[in-house]
């Protein structure tokens, strides 16, 4: 195996690739066609949100009316979000997605225009991502042990378990190939539309029977405009991960074509059926049972199909939780890849495996932090800290789309979102930062992102910025080079940007 070395800021494997042609190191493979891309983010998008969120949005809005403002001008936001990025996933196709776009924008403010991305690289390593697919695995485990323990919940050692289990399963399934995982997503992302078609319709024909829909007044006076605004953090919440398709652009096929399309066709899919599921929904329940219960998939299921649906909707909530939690290890570990090309993470996360060109490396450490998050049964405290540093993630991202138009003005840009829309993104994202703070919040979220700070901040200073190389770090990385028969990806961001700067 080749002796490796750190890869920084300022020098990456880009440089002795071109040196050296006959240098041992490879590339991810470009072996995602448009479909699967598409499933990607579907499957990615549509986990249990659908299936509870409606109820609490409703409890939140008042009336029908707001509900499908609500879900609708979320749709419009998120479709807005995903033209910013087809923009910058078309100039820049390259692995780990915002964290890339990050990097390039950074490359304007000098030697300490990495600050940024790391400490984006590093609350996604550590929080958002692995807190993340232990949530979609405790939920999976949740709604398949509710078919066995309907009147009680669960153990906690079997919720656990069960999560465990089918959380070593999807990074089973992401360490086969990079045609494995495209085929589980398109499979799973299928069963989940046809589900969610299925309520529609089933809506649809009710609509002739017995109409709930007319029984509820469109609007009231009654609504308050502090209650929608966290009304839209649960519809906005149902609506995330939608941006994992750009952390997959190096394993795209045209993506200069793919990104843009697979993110406006997607989001577009989404926002009409979750549109379609809510008026399903309100047809076929009444105001209280809506306002009640938080399984507002099951009782419409009772309502509609009998008792079969209390097998059957788990089933479909656990399929899409599953499916969520694949498209995760399919598109995260290319974040972590991309951040050790750039020496933000140690040397072994820029590894892809020589035969089948897959980060193993990144997918593992995802599978492991995940077991970790799963062992604590509940992580609810840091949901919000997730999606306070999502946003701020994205505010930082729609700035630096500025900063490439200006930096990169004359590069090629197939797609160009209207300056009018990113200036709208921002002003939501800022807005969705600042107003939880107006009401009182559970701060503990906000002390253990503080204490990672202080700890990311150690890192960055110590082992990126003077680059101290830990005794037997080297001989570590051979050792894991060797053992899963992986080399040096090749640093694609740094040759485009060499190429556009």
């Amino acid at each position: 195996a080749k002796d490796p070395k750190r890869y920084t800021f300022n020098k990456s494997d880009s440089e002795d690739v071109a040196k050296d042609p006959d240098a041992q190191t490879s590339r991810l493979k470009r072996e995602v066609g448009l479909v699967s891309a598409t499933a990607l983010l579907i499957g990615a998008v549509i986990g249990s949100g659908i299936f509870v969120t409606p109820s609490t949005v409703f409890k939140k809005s008042g009336s029908i009316g707001v509900v499908l403002v609500v879900w609708s001008v979320s749709g419009v936001l998120t479709l807005i979000g995903g033209l910013c990025y087809a923009e910058l996933g078309a100039l820049l196709p390259a692995a780990g997605g915002d964290y890339a776009y990050l990097i390039a924008g950074g490359k304007w403010l000098g030697k300490f225009g990495d600050v940024v991305p790391f400490f984006h690289a590093w609350f996604f390593l550590l929080i958002s991502d692995p807190m993340s697919a232990a949530l979609q695995g405790l939920t999976f485990s949740s709604y398949m042990l509710s078919i066995v323990y309907r009147s009680c919940p669960p153990p906690y050692t079997v919720n656990v378990f069960v999560a465990l289990a089918f959380t070593s399963l999807a990074t089973l399934i992401n360490c086969i190939s990079v045609k494995t995982s495209a085929r589980v997503q398109d499979v799973l992302s299928s069963i989940k539309c046809l589900v969610l078609l299925s309520i529609i319709i089933t809506g649809v024909v009710s609509a002739f029977k017995e109409n709930h829909l007319l029984d509820k007044p469109f609007f009231t006076d009654d609504t308050k405009a502090a209650d929608v605004v966290f009304a839209f953090y649960g519809a906005i919440y149902s609506y995330g991960g939608w941006s994992q398709i750009t952390h997959i652009a190096e394993e795209i096929k045209n993506p200069t074509r793919n990104i843009p399309w697979a993110l406006i066709f997607g989001i577009f899919i989404i926002t009409l059926i979750y549109i379609g599921t809510n008026v399903a929904y309100f047809v076929v329940l009444d105001a209280l049972t809506i306002a009640s219960t938080d399984a507002i998939a099951v009782s419409f299921a009772a309502a509609t199909w009998g008792p079969v649906a209390a097998t059957v909707i788990p089933i479909c909530v656990a399929i899409s939780c599953f499916g969520t939690l694949c498209a995760g290890y399919f598109s995260s570990a290319r974040v972590m890849l991309a951040a050790g090309r750039q020496g933000h993470l140690p040397l072994i996360f820029s590894f892809i495996t020589a035969e089948t060109s897959l980060p193993l490396t990144s997918i593992l450490l995802r599978g492991c932090l995940a077991v970790c998050y799963t062992f604590v049964g509940s992580v609810e405290a840091l949901i919000v800290g997730a999606v306070f540093l999502a946003s701020l993630a994205g505010v930082f991202v729609v700035l630096t789309l500025f900063v490439l138009r200006f930096t990169m003005e004359d590069a090629p840009r197939p797609y160009r979102v209207p300056t009018v829309l990113a200036v709208l993104k921002l002003v939501v994202l800022v807005a969705l930062i600042v107003l939880p703070f107006l009401k009182p919040v559970e701060y503990l979220q906000y002390v253990v992102i503080m204490a990672i700070l202080i700890l990311g901040g150690v890192y960055y200073v110590v082992f990126t910025r003077f680059e101290l190389v830990l005794p037997g770090s080297r001989q570590t990385a051979c050792f894991v080079q060797k053992l899963l028969m992986c080399v040096p990806c090749v640093n694609e961001l740094e040759l485009m940007l060499k190429e556009k700067l």
